[in-house]
């Protein structure tokens, strides 16, 4: 295949690394009431406890389903109901209300999106779909394309998790989870229009037929964008989801996920709007299996199977204004994963975890790939009720870096039915991205990018600290966090190396420390209201051989603001929703770039925006919950003007309405 590459696309391609911002299995927690032995069981119960308060099981702290009140690691847990309330049409909307985390977009509607959780990079994030890993090899997940469309609940684990995922999962895990088919046949569909002329249809419908359970899912939207010249957007996305119950103990699944999107970009490096005619195509192919079986009360497995395809071309058409010639630039990645994982339940008191993962990646546009096996042992320990204590292990054998040992322990401890106090320590790595291991030759020495084949994985060791507080009728609670991280093996990318020698070494050190803070509080069961507030302070402990560069001994990391917070009112009732967000996001290091090239280090201002999501019925079909029911979004209402990224402008007020068909 051959490839053609403008200048001007190298220096912005080059440019946008430079910054960060392409660095960047679980037992169904919806599984049979008989697969739930295989969690520690508690040995009494009375009275209403913190435990029937959060009654909730989530399966990605501990890959097996898990009480959240029996978890000592840092975790949000996200429901369907909670993403409606928010009226969230991407997944990026709900992360940015999440403590610890700072989204950030370049410009407007599908512009590359990142996020960067407690300080660390934006390819530290692991980010799963029902099991499968979906980052690009090295970590970076772009978040502009993921939907809430036909998604049952979104796990978070903050902190690193690489003893139980591996490579990627370094400062957060987070699991999406598509709905499974229940119940009697039920669906929905939306259709909205609003400001820069966008328009979205979406729906699902879901059920089960005997042991058939059934969900699908589909998303198409288009918008002309923020700006006047080429900033189209559309994307299509279709999910499935199909499970068939063997027998009272055994059942098979498959999912699949299709994206197909495509973003017109007028920008350059500098967030110039220059180009009438450059844009991009993704396509994602998403499919997972998986059987699991419930042998005994005390024995249980699970075989999962995951195929992750990607393919992105970003293309230059020739025009009179800045592009001499047409150009295309084509990056394919498949990822196949398998794992084998068995639960045993030695005694009420203790149950182990362990298992075997097996993973390639493949670089098809430069004719690489790597695996890796991991082999992974926990431990869940249970006293009294009252004290939880989980230790794992894992080993991961990669044959394109050295291998790597992760460790982990977390304590819960219920110091009465309404406080648990928790703590965490571990450590987790971010795989070398395949183009920091190859560059990018040219025969133009000014963009020979010349890779590094020797570099090693890049790590934290954090811990942290929790208090969680909830009242026995859960009408209102407060939970607050400090943690640590100490980032080393950070990789640096410079131009200012001898010729012929690696543009890429392992050299930078850095560390993050913070407190996040949330609570909530309910007068009565229709109203709610609650506040989340993240202060996070780090400081570039090692800058290597390049300190002008991304990282400036003394200094912040880039991007990471100082305070993060909002606060929400809601209120729900029946089908009725009103939700108003008022979020802030504190001043921050960036860098500039300029058309002659030239960097500098700025400082971008704080700035806060109102969103809002309503829904009203209109009109009831049946004496069931069917209606239609109007709906009505807003983004940034007031109409602010804020940078989320040096030089790229960001959506001003943005309004949707529409109809929602429930049946």
């Amino acid at each position: 295949m051959k490839i053609r590459l403008t200048h001007r696309f190298l220096a912005i391609t080059f440019l946008l690394m430079a910054t960060g911002v392409t660095r960047a299995q679980s037992l169904d927690p919806e599984s049979q009431e008989s697969q739930e032995a295989s969690t520690a069981v508690p040995e009494e119960s009375s009275g209403q406890t913190l435990s029937q308060i959060h009654h909730e099981v989530t399966v990605t702290a501990t890959r097996a389903p898990t009480e959240l009140r029996q978890i000592g690691q840092s975790l949000t847990l996200i429901t369907a109901e909670d993403i409606e309330a928010q009226g969230a049409r991407d997944v990026l909307q709900i992360l940015e209300t999440v403590p610890g985390f700072n989204v950030a977009r370049s410009g407007s509607f599908g512009g590359q999106s990142s996020v960067f959780v407690r300080g660390g990079e934006s390819d530290f994030n692991l980010v799963l779909i029902d099991g499968v890993q979906v980052n690009q090899p090295g970590g970076f997940f772009d978040f502009a394309d993921l939907t809430t469309t036909n998604v049952e609940r979104i796990e978070i684990v903050r902190g690193p998790s690489s003893v139980l995922y591996g490579a990627d999962a370094m400062t957060s895990t987070i699991h999406i989870i598509t709905r499974k088919g229940e119940g009697q046949p039920s669906g929905n569909l939306r259709f909205e229009g609003g400001t820069f002329n966008t328009y979205l249809v979406r729906g699902a419908i879901q059920g089960k037929a005997e042991k058939l359970h059934n969900t699908l899912g589909g998303h198409y939207s288009q918008s002309d964008g923020l700006y006047e010249l080429n900033n189209q957007y559309d994307k299509l996305e279709l999910s499935a989801n199909t499970a068939f119950d063997l027998n009272s103990s055994s059942s098979i699944s498959g999912n699949v996920r299709y994206l197909d999107s495509q973003y017109h970009f007028p920008t350059d490096g500098t967030g110039a709007v220059v180009d009438p005619n450059d844009f991009r195509k993704t396509k994602e192919t998403l499919y997972s299996a998986s059987y699991e079986n419930l042998f005994t009360n005390r024995y249980s497995t699970k075989v999962h199977y995951g195929y992750h395809r990607r393919v992105s071309r970003s293309f230059t058409v020739e025009d009179s204004m800045v592009d001499l010639s047409d150009s295309v630039f084509e990056t394919i990645e498949n990822r196949n994963y398998l794992d084998w994982q068995n639960n045993l339940q030695l005694d009420p008191r203790n149950m182990i975890t362990a298992g075997v993962s097996y993973e390639r990646e493949e670089s098809k546009t430069g004719n690489l790939d790597r695996r890796s096996v991991g082999l992974y042992l926990q431990e869940q320990f249970s006293w009294a009720d009252r004290f939880f204590l989980t230790v794992g292990g894992r080993y991961d054998n990669n044959d394109r870096f050295e291998s790597f040992a992760t460790g982990s322990v977390s304590m819960a401890y219920l110091i009465n039915d309404e406080v648990k106090l928790r703590a965490s320590l571990g450590n987790g790595f971010r795989a070398p991205s395949f183009f920091d291991i190859v560059g990018l030759p040219s025969e133009n020495p000014f963009f020979n990018i010349k890779g590094n084949a020797d570099l090693k994985p890049e790590k934290n060791v954090a811990t942290d600290f929790g208090l969680d507080y909830f009242s026995r009728n859960n009408r209102s609670g407060v939970s607050g966090t400090v943690f640590f991280n100490r980032f080393s093996d950070l990789i640096e990318f410079s131009f200012s190396v001898p010729p012929g020698t690696p543009n890429f070494i392992n050299v930078e050190k850095a560390r993050s420390q913070g407190v996040e803070l949330e609570g909530f509080i309910a007068p009565t069961e229709e109203l709610r209201g609650g506040a989340y507030y993240t202060l996070t302070d780090t400081k570039v402990t090692d800058a290597g051989t390049d300190p002008g560069g991304n990282f400036v001994e003394g200094e912040q990391l880039l991007r990471r603001p100082r305070h993060v917070g909002g606060v929400y009112a809601q209120f729900r009732k029946i089908r009725y929703n009103l939700r108003i967000d008022f979020k802030y996001k504190g001043k921050r290091d960036d860098r500039q770039f300029f058309p002659d090239f030239s960097v500098s280090r700025v400082v971008l201002p704080a700035y806060w925006k109102v969103d809002f999501g309503v829904t009203v019925p209109i009109v009831q079909l049946s004496d069931s919950p069917s209606d239609v029911a109007m709906v009505f979004r807003g983004e940034n209402i007031f109409n602010k003007k804020y940078t989320e990224l040096a030089g790229f402008e960001s959506l001003g007020r943005s309004l949707t309405a529409g109809l929602e068909v429930t049946f």
